[in-house]
Order: C-alpha cells, then sequence, then structure tokens
C-alpha cells in the first residue's frame, strides 16, 4: 500500500463501486410487502431482490470497477512516473537529460520544471568546473615541461653536476614527472564526467597495439615484458581517445605491479556483442580488502610504488561513459597477480 497508484487505485474502486453497493441495499430493503391476518393483525414479509439480474449486475461491476479505478490511477500517476524514468537515468556521469513535462496537473508540471532547473544549474556547474581544470591544466603544462626539459638535458650531460645534486636533480624530475601524470589524469577525468566522448568504429587490437608500443618505449629497463594477445580484429564503436587512455592506465598499472622478467599479457576478444580488453599481470595480486578499494580516486595501495591514485577510477569511468564495465579478478595467492577486463559495446 505503500504505492500511489495503489492507494489512488483503491480510493476509485470505493467511490466507483460504493454507490452500486447502496443501489443493491435499497433494493433489498424495499423489496418486503405487508400483508394482513384474519385478526386485522400487519405482517412484513421481505421477498428478496426484484430479480436475480441485480446480484448478478452488482457482482459483474466489481472486476469492472476495478480495472476502471486501475486506468485512473494509472493516469494520474503517470506525470510522476515521467519524472522517476528520467531521474533514474540521469547519472553522475550525464546531466543533459530533462524531464520536459508540459501536460499534467500543475502541480506536477511545476515540480518537473523546477527539477529541470535544477539540472540546468548542475550542467553549467559542471561546465564551469571542466573549463576551470582545463585552463589550470593549460597553464601548468608549460613550466612542468621546462623543468623536466631542463632536468634531461643536465643529467644527460655526466660532468654537469656533482652526485648529491644529480640526485636531487633526479629527484625533482620525478616529481615533475609525477605532477603531469596527475594534471592529464585530472583533466580525462574532468571530460569523461561531462561525457567529452566522440564515437567511431574502432579496431581496438589496433589501439591495444598502438598503446603497448608507447608503453614498451618507455618503460624502464628490467621492468616486465609486454605481449599482446588478439588473433584477429575486434571493431567497436568508441571515443578513440578515452579508450586509449584507459588501456594505458590498465597497462601502466600492470608494470608498475609485475615484477622484472615476468610478462604482462593484453588480450583484445569478443564475446556476448561485447570487446573485451583483459590486462594480466604477475604481481603479488590484492587482498580483499584492498579490491574494494582499488577504483577509489586517489586511493593507493601500500605496495603501490607511485601512481596520481586516479588512473584505474578513469578506466572505469571511460567504461562506464561507454556503457561497459571495468571488472578486477585476483585470485589470489601472492604472485597470482591482477587481471583487469574492460568491456566495451560492440553497437
Amino acid at each position: 500500500m505503500r504505492s500511489l497508484r495503489v492507494q489512488l487505485a483503491v480510493v476509485g474502486m470505493v467511490a466507483i463501486y460504493a454507490p452500486v453497493l447502496l443501489v443493491l441495499g435499497v433494493d433489498l430493503a424495499t423489496d418486503e410487502e405487508v400483508a394482513l391476518t384474519a385478526d386485522g393483525r400487519s405482517v412484513v414479509t421481505s421477498t428478496g431482490p426484484s430479480s436475480p439480474w441485480t446480484t448478478l449486475t452488482v457482482v459483474a461491476l466489481l472486476p469492472a470497477a476495478v480495472a476502471l479505478a486501475w486506468w485512473w490511477a494509472g493516469r494520474a500517476t503517470r506525470p510522476v512516473e515521467a519524472i522517476r524514468a528520467v531521474a533514474d537515468e540521469i547519472g553522475e556521469d550525464d546531466l543533459t537529460r530533462r524531464i520536459g513535462l508540459d501536460r499534467g496537473p500543475s502541480e506536477v508540471v511545476g515540480l518537473a520544471a523546477a527539477f529541470d532547473a535544477m539540472l540546468d544549474r548542475l550542467e553549467g556547474a559542471a561546465g564551469l568546473q571542466l573549463r576551470l581544470i582545463e585552463e589550470t591544466s593549460h597553464e601548468l603544462r608549460t613550466p612542468l615541461a621546462v623543468l623536466t626539459t631542463t632536468a634531461d638535458v643536465l643529467l644527460a650531460r655526466p660532468d654537469a653536476l656533482p652526485p648529491d645534486h644529480r640526485a636531487a636533480l633526479a629527484r625533482s624530475q620525478a616529481a615533475a614527472a609525477r605532477l603531469a601524470t596527475t594534471v592529464d589524469d585530472l583533466l580525462v577525468e574532468a571530460r569523461g564526467r561531462a561525457r567529452v566522448i566522440d564515437r567511431h568504429p574502432t579496431d581496438l587490437a589496433e589501439l591495444v597495439r598502438g598503446v603497448l608500443d608507447e608503453a614498451g618505449a618507455v618503460a624502464p629497463v628490467g621492468s616486465a615484458a609486454l605481449a599482446l594477445d588478439a588473433p584477429a580484429p575486434v571493431v567497436a564503436a568508441v571515443d578513440p581517445a578515452s579508450v586509449h587512455r584507459a588501456v594505458a592506465n590498465l597497462v601502466d598499472n600492470a608494470l608498475r605491479h609485475a615484477p622484472g622478467g615476468t610478462t604482462v599479457t593484453v588480450a583484445v576478444t569478443a564475446a556476448g556483442g561485447a570487446a573485451l580488453v583483459t590486462v594480466t599481470d604477475h604481481g603479488l595480486g590484492l587482498s580483499p580488502a584492498e579490491q574494494e578499494r582499488v577504483f577509489d580516486r586517489f586511493w593507493r595501495g601500500e605496495r603501490a610504488p607511485g601512481g596520481s591514485g586516479l588512473g584505474l577510477a578513469i578506466a572505469r569511468q571511460v567504461a562506464e561513459a561507454h556503457g561497459g564495465t571495468l571488472a578486477l579478478r585476483s585470485p589470489g595467492p601472492a604472485g597470482a597477480g591482477c587481471a583487469f577486463t574492460l568491456r566495451l559495446p560492440t553497437g
């Protein structure tokens, strides 16, 4: 009985059926006759309904009254259901939907208009946040690039600095590189929240091959090897730039956790109307408690070497923006590693 439609249907059925019962009661009450006995006394006797059709009509009208009341309650609650349906479809990453209700009770239309106005304000605030992050990222990239380039030039000359100065400069260079990565991650996350995606039919096997080429070129000496398992092209309608970033984050995460001498494998397959990109490493794996937090923004495990804590969160955000998922499988025990599966619809 907590449903508004059920409550309205009960009220409507009572309102419709009560007059019918009243008519039946009047009919029963008036179907009496008065007779006089031999001694002059009057005797009231009941003859029952004047016709059996009266009772049959009353019984037959019950389902009709229920059906009519249910239909009326549905029409009365339809605007509310429209508001609820749109609210269910609106997520934290999509503020473009509007209710646009122009018919119905004035109170409900006013509620829908207020809801749409609130979404307009939220979308404007999200756009302002995105522009602020983009402008800040642009302003930070240049000084970070200068710091990194200067450090590269000085570190390339063994006799330019004393050993202790070289060590300090190397630490500064690593910090600048990490800050640059964090800035890029923040920008990607902000764009993902605004659903700035442009879908195109893309061969994910070729896209992953490009990611591995880039990762292999900058991977430190002695890190894990990279291997691609993509026997056939897998085409999906995706935003290549954001998916490239998501896969690169997964590969970077695997390289940072995989021991030297092992292999990080990236498999690209198609199954059940979806494209699957699975990145598997042979590191220490994650405990159940760590698995619950691995996709939290800015969370870094105790054994995580570097990183901004945004890579996996961004990868999952990209998956959800495409209507897909990002799942983790880390069976344990230590040494079993992790397998992240990025699932993207092919349609």
